[in-house]
């Protein structure tokens, strides 16, 4: 049982899930929208089949125009990124050659042996990039263009599967609670909107916030860069047991020896401000009775990056999560 459990999990969020994800957001979007779209026609006796189409229309549309406008910027930002590189790099030879130094007063080792080191490393990992993304660009242009392929497809079927739900939602609820075999799965289901579902919900909204103040903390700071930066630090606070100031206060040590004691500063308010914030926004947005332990979403998540590769970030707690209440339901762990 226990295997079995396992192995459906399993093939379940790996090879059926990504097929029925346009038919999830459907569900989601019209659960959204049919409340309005039925008082709508209550009251000026439109369909709601027409009030749903606009009323999707409308935030398509301006999720799409939000999107191509962060997108403009974000490909601008690493275009700059990329032809500062040169730049980029003499600013690491100054940093590298004060880290040398203080190295040399401090253990004895010739400054010009432990540079010659780091550099040698750097154009070893340097040589190893290059011949990678030489070798597999084609591959990867592909990749990205049956992606985009993929992801219109997927838009599509999203839009004629919400309309579609919403003209018919009170008889597909209706048919669900009806099934007698849907009991079990609708306690799970039910469980998993309490914990997992509910945690990873709260952790989406934590990472854009603190995406948003990090954009806003280095655009203040007069970065060139400071939404691809704060993109990264708004997905690097996810990760258990680490959070932003793994790489603020290392920045701030950096801006510090460069003679920029102001930057420096605020990367130390930046991560106090992002610190404080996810601490006021936890208990909120989970309660009080969730426990979640620390260590044990760590090892979610790295399991499931091993097993699902980039995605395994959400699927690997919901995974286990699934796997565990499925068990519960049918008394295996017992």
């Amino acid at each position: 049982m226990m295997a079995g459990i396992a192995a459906g999990v399993f093939v379940g969020y790996r090879y059926l899930l990504p097929a029925a994800v346009p038919f999830l957001a459907a569900w989601v979007l019209a659960s959204w929208l049919e409340p309005v779209a039925r008082r709508v026609e209550r009251k000026t006796k439109i369909k709601k089949e027409l009030t749903g189409a606009l009323l999707l229309f409308c935030l398509l549309a301006g999720t799409g125009l939000l999107l191509y406008l962060g997108a403009g910027e974000l490909l601008s930002q690493i275009r700059k990124a990329f032809m500062g590189l040169p730049e980029f790099a003499d600013k690491g030879l100054v940093i590298l050659e004060h880290f040398c130094s203080m190295l040399e007063r401090n253990t004895g080792i010739l400054r010009e042996d432990s540079r010659a080191f780091v550099l040698s490393q750097v154009s070893e990992i340097q040589q190893n990039i290059l011949s990678f993304v030489g070798k597999d660009i084609v591959e990867l242009l592909f990749s990205w263009a049956r992606g985009a392929l993929f992801f219109m497809s997927g838009v599509l079927v999203t839009f004629i599967s919400t309309l579609l739900i919403i003209g018919d939602m009170e008889n597909l609820r209706r048919k669900i609670w009806d099934y007698s075999w849907l009991v079990g799965t609708r306690r799970v289901v039910k469980r998993l909107q309490k914990t997992t579902v509910l945690y990873l919900k709260a952790q989406v909204i934590i990472i854009f916030l603190v995406a948003a103040v990090c954009c806003f903390g280095f655009y203040i700071m007069r970065s060139p860069y400071y939404l691809i930066l704060g993109i990264l630090l708004g997905l690097f606070d996810a990760v258990p047991l680490i959070g932003t100031g793994t790489f603020l206060y290392p920045s701030a040590v950096v801006f510090l020896i460069r003679g920029k004691p102001g930057i420096a500063v605020g990367c130390v308010l930046l991560d106090i401000v992002t610190s404080m914030l996810r601490e006021a926004l936890e208990p909120r947005l989970l309660g009080k009775k969730l426990g979640v332990s620390p260590i044990a979403v760590l090892a979610s998540v790295y399991l499931g990056v091993l097993i699902f590769g980039t995605w395994g970030v959400i699927l690997g707690p919901l995974s286990f999560s699934t796997a565990y209440e499925i068990g519960r339901e049918w008394d295996v762990w017992d």
